[in-house]
């Protein structure tokens, strides 16, 4: 446990002045678009491997294979229920309204196949950058942090730091222009908060480290066409309806995960009791 300890720490504090130092000479050499922000998104699952690899410790224990395929389905599920509950809620409540017409996101609307290529194009290029995010995430720090904390203390831990982690992106990056406070220090955070327990569901009964990469990619971009289609008129109730739907969500599976016995693909061979 203290070794777990140590390891999620030191893993932590060096993501996190990586991701700092890196923000802050991006920032000072007038660099704030997105592409260039998306080349952190790499970061935490580097930092896995150079401390694995100064270990001499094998990647294999994440879950490189295909797992159990029965989960592979859920990747896609998971997002697509979240959506499917939140956009008809937003629309009757009045925190979104279908895209007016003439415009791109009315014009996806009637165009299926349009849409679908889309997602799929921009799926294809969201997968490595999630890739890199679920690396160290998913496969490094989770399991560790489970092994210290157990499962409710652990995930908690990890989903305040992967908040914690966006914040100087999206703030210097100004990923949220109408929020520019609220949006990183606030908004982010719950949000990676409340998307800790699926993902950690995901990986945990697929054993491998793709099922969550791909969730992680597909609900991003879910998201962002669903803001194209049906943009909110009213931001912050229209975030907080989909944050109540992800805390539904989590508590469902977490209960799932503390009743289990489950082999974590992170915990190298070792059968764990989760409590």
């Amino acid at each position: 446990m203290k070794r777990d300890t140590a390891n999620a720490t030191i893993y932590v504090l060096v993501v996190l002045a990586l991701t700092g130092a890196a923000t802050l000479t991006l920032h000072q050499l007038g660099i704030t678009d997105g592409s260039t922000a998306n080349l952190l998104m790499f970061l935490p699952g580097l930092v896995a491997i150079a401390l694995l690899a100064l270990r001499r410790q094998s990647m294999r224990s994440m879950g490189w294979t295909v797992g159990r395929i029965a989960y592979w389905p859920w990747a896609l599920l998971l997002p697509m229920v979240a959506l499917l509950i939140w956009i008809p809620l937003s629309l009757l409540l009045g925190t979104s309204a279908p895209a007016a017409p003439g415009t791109k996101g009315a014009a996806l609307a009637h165009d299926f196949l349009r849409l679908g290529r889309n997602v799929a194009i921009y799926l294809a290029i969201s997968v490595p950058l999630a890739l890199g995010e679920e690396v160290g995430w998913r496969g490094y720090l989770q399991p560790r942090l489970v092994s210290a904390f157990g499962w409710f203390r652990g995930l908690l831990v990890l989903g305040l730091v992967w908040g914690l982690w966006h914040v100087p992106i999206y703030y210097v990056m100004g990923n949220y222009a109408e929020y520019p406070i609220l949006g990183p220090f606030v908004m982010t955070p719950v949000d990676n908060l409340l998307a800790v327990v699926p993902m950690a569901w995901l990986y945990v009964r697929s054993g491998s480290i793709w099922v969550p990469t791909i969730a992680h990619a597909f609900a991003d971009v879910l998201w962002g066409f669903s803001a194209i289609v049906f943009p909110p008129t009213q931001d912050l109730a229209h975030w907080a309806i989909l944050q109540a739907i992800q805390l539904v969500i989590s508590a469902v599976l977490l209960s799932q995960l503390m009743r289990g016995t489950e082999r974590h693909p992170g915990e190298v061979g070792v059968r764990q009791r989760i409590t």
